[in-house]
């Protein structure tokens, strides 16, 4: 009963559907947005192949790691990936990989389902996440196409829906060959949902291969003096002068690299520090004993310098800005230390947290926090190794977890 008003809504509010998905395509300029998700124009697409779907750019970022492991295992195959969203479509074009073909994802009406599944004839759909279109898994368990749910997860606001949306969602997870939760709690808020034991697997979280997995960048192209450094990376304002205060008072040896965000800043940076031993980066100034600051301010070296860093400091984080990417020093098993702005990545910083392998500063006087959290790291070389190698120790797990992920989907599926 809950598909069958499901689908009487479909068709009552499409005129508004329509003006929606053509309000869109209009605002983004693309009739290729609006042909293919009112279910036309694939001619381009192959057949054949396994289908991925991802809502938008996140979950496309979630999966790339996964389809270029299973391209190494098999050169010849091919994947279509679905998105909603054009910065979806944007992030696969970026690429520009021969292996990845893009479409957007039909409307969750049954003529567009149908369409789209006959102009491709995937032989199985993979959903990333929480994508859980009722029309879509139906027709697709109608006509044997395997559907697979990976790195799954629930809010416990989706399991504390009304009883109509919850019995949507069960009928519409009836049609699901297998769910593979990222953790065991998202394994029980899918069974909380109506799926059944046979068809959950807590295979892990595919989100720490973004970063994780990925070839680390080589040595750095800047003479370091065989400087011990600390890195203070994607640094917003104000952020600099403080951690540069903090730096002073602890009065250490090492090297303290600051790489600013938006390295346009670097002359008001430069007033502010009022540092005598400051070596420039855009100026290409030499980096000697005596320099106390290196201002890192250019753009695609960064990376390079998470490799050796003693500790790194992720900026963005102590101001409202919302942080940035943790898991790219992740990824060299560094020590971290995050402010406590990081809403931007509160997922990522939660599976670090889980694994202790990173220190957040509280926000009740968080200068006052690194500065200890700083010089005990410095100092106490043990402490500093128990971080690092917890961070190793999350890498391997997420070779594992992208190896498991790689295996489900190199082996066939059945319904």
């Amino acid at each position: 009963m809950a598909y069958f008003f499901y689908r009487l809504l479909t068709i009552l509010f499409s005129p508004v559907l329509l003006a929606y998905i053509f309000w869109l395509a209009l605002k983004n300029k693309s009739s290729r947005y609006l042909w293919q998700r009112l279910g036309f124009n694939y001619s381009d697409m192959p057949t054949g192949c396994r289908w991925f779907h991802c809502a938008s750019v996140g979950e496309v970022n979630t999966l790339l790691p996964l389809l270029k492991n299973i391209h190494q295992h098999d050169p010849q195959a091919k994947f279509i990936i679905t998105t909603n969203t054009v910065t979806g479509a944007g992030r696969i074009k970026q690429l520009g990989l021969d292996y990845l073909l893009h479409s957007y994802l039909p409307f969750d009406w049954l003529y567009a389902i149908k369409c789209f599944l006959f102009s491709t004839q995937p032989t199985a759909l993979y959903v990333m996440e929480t994508e859980l279109w009722p029309n879509l898994f139906t027709v697709c368990h109608r006509q044997n196409i395997p559907v697979i749910i990976i790195n799954a997860r629930l809010s416990s606001k989706t399991t504390n829906a009304n009883g109509w949306i919850k019995s949507l969602l069960k009928y519409t997870l009836s049609h699901v060959s297998a769910i593979h939760a990222r953790s065991e709690n998202d394994a029980q808020l899918f069974k909380e949902l109506g799926a059944n034991d046979e068809q959950i697997t807590t295979t892990g979280n595919l989100k720490l291969s973004t970063a994780i997995n990925t070839d680390k960048d080589s040595t750095p192209a800047i003479d370091l003096h065989e400087r011990d450094y600390v890195l203070i990376a994607s640094t917003h304002s104000d952020e600099e002068k403080q951690i540069h205060a903090i730096w002073q008072q602890l009065g250490r040896d090492e090297l303290l690299i600051i790489a600013p965000r938006h390295p346009e800043r670097a002359d008001s940076i430069i007033k502010e520090l009022k540092c005598k031993n400051l070596a420039q980066r855009s100026k290409n100034e030499a980096i000697t004993k005596q320099t106390e600051v290196f201002l890192l301010d250019s753009i695609g070296e960064l990376n390079a310098l998470f490799n050796d860093a003693v500790v790194v400091v992720m900026g963005g984080s102590f101001v409202s800005v919302g942080g940035h990417n943790i898991l790219e020093p992740a990824n060299c098993n560094r020590a971290i230390i995050t402010g406590p702005y990081m809403e931007n990545f509160s997922e990522e910083l939660k599976l670090m947290q889980d694994n202790d392998a990173i220190i957040q500063i509280s926000e009740d006087k968080p200068y006052v926090e690194l500065k200890d959290r700083l010089s005990r790291l410095l100092e106490d070389t043990s402490f500093r190794s128990d971080l690092e190698n917890n961070t190793r120790g999350l890498s391997l797990n997420a070779k594992q977890v992208l190896d498991d992920y790689t295996t489900l989907i190199i082996k066939p599926h059945s319904r």
